[in-house]
């Protein structure tokens, strides 16, 4: 497989979307609002203007939703134009990403030419970062760190006060993308000259054909990141649904309470399966290990399921699965089939 290929490759060589039960993408189980369909339906003839190049309207419902600065804020196509746009910007000579990790941490720093250092957790301490092993690596204040927070495929989550720690030695990048499922202390409320946040609200929102997120910075970076990018990169119907989904609080909450049940239910029937080494996460995706999961892929794959072949994540192999949780019978159709491949196996 490519090295950064993704989840999510329901299309094939003609573009087309096949009939998959796509377990390979970590995206709301809930679906899409319906406040962003209606936002959606109501302004499909906007499409024929320009978006707000300054995207007011959503600036503002992120700073009202997040509790941050408009003049903080660069909003985005997407959380992944962040590396691109940070390290293009800033130009550090080395970055220093903890593995595994999201790939476009990497791709973006050698877009860049970066000098990358890639720090290995292990699977023996379910890949938690030690703090003082990773300061020891930094060269200079002007290394940059990218962390994701929870950790995209561990679920690991770096606590604030280990932030804190980074940032007294380089520059550090947090990753939330993933933080809206949970409802634990943003380290956006932290941000520095040396620590940045940034977040997609395609995941929690369920909307990554329409890329959105943005990111929290200090003010004179914002300014430049913002002159730096394109001027329409988020687009009409992005900002609407934007705005929509950020003033949708009980979506948000049904999510979490629908999600740290069926979370429960999902993980307990995947642990008692055969062979099944699961590594623990508070989100929306399971990251597992079988001796058997190239078979299990393909097996899947003959069922029109697909999981996240991790072989292509730095220091992960073959044998490593990351599974989304989606509604409850797509579960039960997941781990019905696992079983049946499982015990067939034996």
């Amino acid at each position: 497989m490519e090295r950064y290929e993704h989840g999510g490759q329901i299309y094939d060589s003609d573009g087309k979307t096949g009939d998959w039960f796509d377990f390979s993408a970590n995206i709301n189980p809930l679906g899409l609002s319906e406040r962003i369909l209606q936002a959606l339906a109501e302004n499909l003839r906007g499409v024929i203007n320009y978006p707000d190049s300054r995207a007011s309207e959503l600036k503002k419902a992120i700073s009202k939703r997040y509790n941050v600065p408009e003049k903080n804020l660069v909003v985005l196509n997407g959380a992944a134009e962040f590396f691109y746009l940070y390290l293009n910007v800033t130009r550090p000579k080395r970055v220093i990403i903890p593995v595994p990790s999201f790939s476009e941490y990497e791709r973006a720093a050698r877009a860049t030419f970066c000098d990358i250092k890639l720090f290995f957790t292990s699977a023996e301490e379910n890949f938690a970062i030690n703090v003082e092993k990773l300061i020891a690596e930094v060269k200079s204040p002007d290394d940059c760190i990218i962390i994701g927070r929870p950790n995209n495929p561990t679920g690991n989550l770096i606590a604030i006060e280990e932030i804190l720690r980074l940032a007294e030695f380089a520059n550090v990048i947090i990753d939330e993308s993933f933080i809206d499922f949970l409802e634990i202390e943003s380290a956006r409320q932290f941000i520095s000259k040396k620590i940045a946040v940034v977040q997609s609200l395609t995941k929690i929102f369920a909307i990554p054909g329409l890329r959105l997120g943005f990111a929290v910075v200090e003010e004179n970076l914002a300014e430049r990141l913002n002159l730096s990018k394109d001027v329409w990169n988020v687009n009409f119907l992005a900002q609407k649904a934007g705005v929509a989904a950020l003033y949708d609080e009980d979506f948000l909450i049904k999510t979490r309470a629908w999600l740290a049940n069926e979370r429960k239910f999902f993980i307990k029937w995947l642990k008692n399966l055969r062979g099944v080494e699961i590594y623990p996460s508070p989100v929306n995706f399971v990251l597992f290990r079988h001796e058997k999961a190239p078979k299990i892929l393909s097996e899947l794959r003959k069922r029109k399921i697909l999981l996240r072949n991790c072989a292509n994540f730095a220091g992960l192999d073959e044998f490593y699965l990351r599974t989304a949780i989606r509604s409850h019978n797509e579960n039960i159709l997941l781990l019905n089939a696992l079983e049946n491949i499982l015990e067939v196996e034996k």
